[in-house]
């Protein structure tokens, strides 16, 4: 997984050994202990020795603070008890210091520095920061360190969320695509069934129609996108096949309003709120009963309207419901999340369905990322 915060550079590998580096660094700062005191006094060798001598405690002091108390309290947030620790450590090896050099290097290349108490707050204290100085620089590096692989470790999480996010819509729309087709081709072939048993001359148009709204079905719905022309096109089928079925002459009306060319949405939301009404409401009244259906492109919003009449005589048509409706919800909340509104109207008389989409850029015309393109989500 290639990351933001990689450097752009590759560290040799035999650097990226964790021994080789320190190694590395403790002779570096010897060697340089040695050069910038001896550029003092012009005792090379002597301050070369006396940094060689001090070196185990300073190195046990930087191993402590950074496997102890960075790595197992500090990056914990144990603070309080990082804060005392690190101060009786620093008390502790600026003591260690002040044994070694007071009775191994002062008699050895400096005897006149043993006048002063052994335990002389100031000679702690300077030996404290003779110690610290080389432990801070590797702290800030370690530190840093941790920094870095947390940033990494919080950004690959972060990609991993959003990856397997949009692995769960994908497989959500897959899932809610494969529930449309078999739902429709229930209904419609109910209605094919009806005209055949009764031997009726207006079967082979269903089979017609049937076969352009499979076509449509199984190919045009397939694209994230697709027309609103082609959509209205399929609604317009649905309702001959439905006027089939019932009765040529029975009140049902289609209105376009606003211009519908190049208008793109996702396929297949607008036919559950048709099923339902003819399902739920013609259905009950096939002498009585109306839809009034509106599609409307107005200042970048889509308005569909959906009404049908209900059952005046026992007033107890059934709500819509069933894999259509609560299909085409989920279908809104995962593909215009924040850009749609829907609601329901459930009068004495009439039952009525609005939904309003806000297109975006890619929804509407001259838009070059509205032009249909596979859906890869197609099962």
């Amino acid at each position: 997984m290639q990351n933001d915060l990689a450097f752009p550079y590759r560290i040799p590998g035999w650097l990226q050994q964790r021994r080789v580096r320190y190694v590395i660094f403790w002779t570096l700062f010897v060697v340089y202990e040695g050069l910038v005191w001896g550029m003092v006094d012009g005792a090379y060798s002597q301050r070369i020795v006396t940094s060689f001598i001090e070196l185990p405690i300073k190195i046990l002091a930087a191993y402590f603070t950074l496997y102890i108390l960075i790595d197992r309290l500090l990056i914990r947030k144990k603070y309080a008890l990082f804060l005392n620790v690190l101060l009786l450590s620093m008390a502790t090896f600026g003591i260690l210091m002040r044994l070694v050099a007071f009775y191994v290097i002062y008699p050895i290349y400096l005897p006149e520095a043993t006048a002063a108490p052994l335990l002389f707050f100031p000679k702690v204290l300077i030996a404290v920061f003779n110690v610290y100085s080389p432990v801070a620089i590797l702290a800030i590096f370690h530190v840093i360190k941790h920094w870095y692989n947390y940033q990494q470790t919080t950004q690959e999480l972060q990609q991993t969320a959003q990856k397997l996010e949009k692995e769960k819509l994908e497989s959500e729309l897959k899932l809610l695509k494969s529930q449309i087709n078999p739902h429709f081709l229930f209904n419609t072939l109910n209605n094919l069934y009806a005209l055949t048993l009764n031997k009726s001359d207006d079967a082979p148009e269903v089979v017609y129609k049937l076969s352009e709204l499979m076509n449509y079905m199984l190919y045009e719905s397939n694209r994230k996108r697709v027309s609103l022309e082609k959509e209205i096109q399929y609604i317009q089928n649905y309702i001959s096949l439905e006027k089939i079925r019932y009765n040529p002459s029975i009140d049902i009306s289609l209105e376009v309003k606003g211009d519908t060319k190049d208008i793109h949405l996702a396929p297949l939301l607008i036919l559950p709120f048709v099923e339902n009404s003819f399902k739920h409401g013609l259905s009950k009244q096939l002498s009585t009963g109306w839809i009034h259906i509106l599609i409307q492109v107005e200042n970048g919003e889509l308005t569909v309207k959906v009404e049908n009449s209900k059952n005046l005589e026992n007033n107890k048509t059934p709500k819509p419901s069933g894999i259509g409706l609560a299909n085409v919800k989920r279908r809104l909340k995962l593909l215009y999340p924040n850009l749609y509104s829907f609601r329901i109207f459930d009068e004495e008389t009439t039952y009525m369905v609005i939904l309003k989409i806000k297109l975006n850029q890619s929804d509407q015309p001259n838009s070059p990322s509205a032009r249909e393109v596979p859906n890869t989500l197609a099962t």
